[in-house]
């Protein structure tokens, strides 16, 4: 018996059978070319499909070149696109998988360098986010995206689509008529709510006009924009009700969020430490005024039992587990197999997958370096031998030095190709500088999540785990002698330290006081040690500064942020900067920015980054730094030149957990094949 019973079964949405309830939704991928589909968007695809989903949503597909996101954002005006869809549908339906497609136009909202193209709109109001300021369409101009529409739809029949989704949420076109903020036509798009519904029906109407009977045609619609100048849950039900009257719908997919807004767009992406439950109460108010329609719930949801809950519980027909599939391509059979614990699960960080989107740069994942290589990296390896079975002679022998997160990904990737892995840590536990990230509210649900994956997926390769020992240069010269003849070799992924300035005392005198000088990793792990009032120096507004100032603030210090970097929180994603700037900001934290940190024979004082003024110095007893990070690279000297060593992840420069990921995985399967 599956504890997913719900999730595992069988649904049909209108003309359309599924072989479960699982959906990967729309997402933008960057694995396009020439506003065409790639090959490595079919293989991303494709992994998908094998790995057990229902259905798979192909990304924004623009009606219009008027509506085009992104420099790569799919085409499907283009009739190209047709040869496009077949093959995609082909590999999709091969693996029991049905291929939908998500019709979009962008309106005002644009993520483009210049040259940009004019920007449309129901009405010239210019877009907060992406400061776009569109021009109002005319009448003719709707009569021809309505055109546009219809074409799209029937080139998706062309090549043997399933389904069609028109995008009307997050304030894309379609949303931006519904709003009155954005809507100010006093024609028969404008004014009463059936007017500023009229162009999603006609646009849902066209739609099926080109797809036919055989397609199921559906909607996206937020459920709440989350923002206090957008729609609310209330409104977003209405618009659905009336929608539904309008034109005949197979489906709703529900989502939160709107992409012109600071406050709405995290919501399209949620990262923790949001709650999934916040769906809950404006799916049920959407869900109240639908009948008879297949209700799609995602936004956040990645766990099973959360999924299984909506579903059993008669909340939603089908969710969207999109970011589930992109950490875990074989999620839905790993389910349905038992193998829960195998899972890789997603740690909802945003970095490989909404954060390359936004850099215009391929889709990828943390935990998941395969994701959006897997026409290039190879298929996943699978453990060789069941958990406790003897290591068998004659294999690979990998050491890895390091157990953070290219270490352990690199121990994982080795042991399940099938080398015979030790990793050696010199603290006591793993993770290395993400389990000190994991000390903070913004890192805490992100690394329970991974600790678990990585643990079992250690424990499944029979990884020889050796916490607690530190090696030496000259230990590390007898690691090498013990490998002898053996393939395989040696990773050093020792991580990074913090840099602290050449002469920088444990006292400093600050302004008129002395401050004590506690450098930001030691603050975040042990706050209880930190006297306040305490100023942050943060040299370029990554996590570990706005970090350990949400730590200590929420511990009761009073606490000043002090930002060198143009932007507060400028190295983080988006999404997640948008929550640490509003927790910060009910902490009562003062942020003071453009401001470095400057020393000189045991004083410190800070300066404006641009103009080089002295700037007034906040009061404190205790200055944090967080300055950067060095190498730790104490082993390199003794290994360096030998054959099968190499370092990986931030002792060869100290990055993201993303690259660290990636060259773990691999050097791992690099020195176990």
């Amino acid at each position: 018996m599956t504890p997913y019973p719900t999730l595992l079964s069988p649904w049909r949405v209108g003309p359309v059978a599924l072989r479960n309830r699982v959906v990967s939704t729309s997402h933008q991928t960057g694995l396009v070319h020439d506003h065409l589909p790639t090959p490595d968007l079919v293989a991303y695809h494709e992994a998908r499909a094998a790995g057990g989903a229902a259905v798979i949503v192909l990304e924004a597909t623009a009606v219009d070149p008027s509506g085009l996101l992104t420099p790569h954002t799919i085409g499907g005006f283009r009739p190209e696109v047709v040869a496009a869809y077949t093959e995609l549908a082909g590999a999709l339906h091969e693996r029991g998988a049905k291929l939908f497609v998500q019709l979009f136009h962008g309106g005002r909202e644009q993520i483009a360098a210049p040259p940009r193209a004019p920007a449309v709109a129901p009405s010239a109001v210019p877009s907060a986010r992406f400061h776009a300021e569109p021009r109002a369409l005319t009448l003719s101009e709707i009569a021809e995206l309505l055109e546009g529409y219809r074409s799209a739809a029937s080139l998706a029949r062309e090549g043997g689509v399933d389904g069609l989704e028109v995008s009307a949420s997050h304030g894309y076109l379609p949303a931006q008529f519904f709003a009155r903020s954005t809507n100010q036509r006093e024609d028969r798009y404008g004014g009463a709510l059936d007017a500023r519904v009229r162009f999603a029906a006609e646009a849902i109407a066209a739609v099926r006009d080109g797809a036919g009977p055989s397609l199921a045609v559906g909607v996206r619609l937020s459920a709440d924009e989350m923002d206090p100048a957008g729609l609310d849950a209330e409104g977003c039900a209405a618009i659905a009700a009336t929608l539904q009257a309008a034109v005949p719908l197979d489906f709703v997919s529900v989502v939160l969020g709107s992409s012109s807004s600071y406050a709405g767009s995290t919501w399209i992406v949620p990262p923790p430490p949001l709650s999934s439950a916040s769906l809950d109460g404006p799916l049920a108010q959407m869900r109240a005024v639908l009948d008879d329609v297949t209700v799609v719930a995602t936004s956040g949801v990645v766990e099973p039992a959360r999924a299984e809950s909506l579903l059993a519980g008669g909340h939603a027909d089908l969710v969207g587990m999109t970011r589930a599939q992109i950490a875990d391509p074989g999620l839905v059979t790993k389910l349905a197999a038992g193998r829960e614990r195998a899972v890789n699960w997603c740690i909802g960080c945003n970095q490989g997958c909404i954060g390359h989107y936004h850099a215009g740069t391929p889709i990828s994942c943390v935990v998941n370096p395969r994701a959006g290589r897997e026409r290039t990296f190879g298929r996943p390896a699978t453990p060789t031998a069941p958990p406790g079975a003897p290591r068998t002679p004659g294999r690979p022998r990998v050491i890895v030095v390091g157990a953070g997160p290219a270490g352990m990904a690199a121990a994982v990737e080795a042991a399940a190709a099938g080398a015979a892995v030790t990793l050696i840590e010199a603290s006591q536990t793993l993770g290395g500088q993400f389990a000190l990230a994991g000390s903070a509210p913004a890192h805490r649900e992100a690394w329970e999540r991974w600790s678990v994956s990585l643990r079992t997926r250690l424990a499944e390769g029979r990884v020889e785990v050796r916490l607690g020992e530190l090696v030496t240069p000259t230990g590390a010269e007898a690691l090498l002698a013990d490998l002898g003849g053996a393939r395989g070799g040696l990773l050093l992924a020792t991580g990074a330290r913090p840099f602290v300035p050449p002469g920088l005392e444990r006292e400093v005198s600050l302004g008129d006081t002395r401050a004590v000088v506690v450098d930001a990793w030691e603050a975040i792990a042990r706050p209880e040690r930190v006297q306040g009032p305490v100023v942050v120096a943060d040299w370029g507004g990554g996590w570990t500064g706005l970090d350990v100032a949400e730590v200590l603030a929420a511990g009761g210090r009073t606490v000043t942020l002090a930002c060198a970097a143009a932007a507060v929180g400028e190295g983080v994603h988006q999404y997640q900067r948008n929550l640490y700037l509003a927790r910060l900001d009910r902490l009562g934290v003062r942020l003071v920015q453009h401001c470095e940190l400057a020393l000189d024979d045991g004083r410190a004082w800070f300066r404006h980054v641009f103009s080089g003024r002295v700037l007034e110095t906040p009061e404190a007893a205790t200055l944090v730094i967080s300055l950067g990070r060095a190498p730790s690279d104490a082993l390199w000297p003794a290994l360096a030149g030998r054959p099968n060593v190499e370092r990986i992840g931030d002792v060869l420069g100290p990055r993201s957990a993303e690259e660290a990921v990636l060259e773990g995985a691999l050097a791992g399967a690099r020195l176990a094949g």
